[in-house]
C-alpha cells in the first residue's frame, strides 16, 4: 500500500493527486511547491458523477440474472491471465498491464486443468488456505490451490511462488465496468 487512497493513486494521479513519502521532508517541500505552481481546472472522474453510477446500475440490472442459472459477471470472455513474478501480488501485475484485478474469475484458476488452458503445467499440486493461492512453483512446477474460496485475494504476494492472477479490461473513468460489459 502506497498512499491512504490506491483509486486516487492509480486512477487519478497528477497533478491532482500527488503521493509523497511523509518522512521525506524534501519530497514533501518539492510537492507542496509544485501544487502551488500549477494551475488546472478541477476534476471529476465520471464514475463518481450521478450519470457514472446510473451507467453502473444500469449495466448491473440488465446484465445480471439472478434467476435463471450461473451466468458470469462480469464476462468470463473478459479474463486475462497473467503470472506474477514472486513477491509481486495480483493487483501489481494487473496494474502494470492496464488491467484491475477480478476476484470473481480466481474459482475458473483454481484447478489444474484450468491453468493447463493458459499454459502453466502443474506437475505436482495441493491445497492451502491462505490469501496467496492460486500460485505456481515454476522451477518444480508445484501448483497450490485455493480450499477456502472465501480467501481469494488479488493482494497476497508470494515470496517464491508465482501468483495466477485473473486480471481484465476496464472502460477508462468507470473501473467497475470492462469494456464489454455495456
Amino acid at each position: 500500500l502506497t498512499s491512504q487512497h490506491p483509486y486516487a493513486e492509480v486512477f487519478i494521479g497528477r497533478p491532482h493527486v500527488w503521493t509523497v513519502d511523509l518522512n521525506n521532508r524534501e519530497e514533501v517541500e518539492d510537492a507542496v511547491k509544485a501544487i502551488l505552481n500549477q494551475k488546472i481546472e478541477p476534476y471529476m472522474p465520471y464514475e463518481f458523477t450521478c450519470e457514472g453510477m446510473l451507467q453502473r446500475i444500469n449495466a448491473f440490472i440488465e446484465k445480471q440474472d439472478f434467476c435463471h442459472g450461473q451466468v458470469m459477471w462480469p464476462p468470463l470472455s473478459t479474463l486475462q491471465v497473467k503470472l506474477a513474478e514472486p513477491g509481486q501480488s495480483c493487483k501489481q501485475v494487473c496494474q502494470e498491464n492496464q488491467l484491475i484485478c477480478e476476484p470473481s474469475f480466481f474459482q475458473h484458476l483454481n484447478k489444474e486443468k484450468d491453468l493447463l488452458k493458459y499454459g502453466v503445467i502443474c506437475q505436482s499440486s495441493e491445497l492451502y488456505k491462505d490469501i496467496l493461492v492460486p500460485s505456481f512453483h515454476p522451477k518444480s512446477k508445484h501448483c497450490v490451490f485455493q480450499g477456502d474460496l472465501l480467501l481469494f485475494s488479488c493482494a497476497g504476494a508470494h515470496p517464491t511462488h508465482q501468483r495466477i492472477c485473473p486480471c481484465r479490461d476496464f472502460i477508462k473513468g468507470q473501473v467497475a465496468l470492462c469494456k464489454d460489459c455495456l
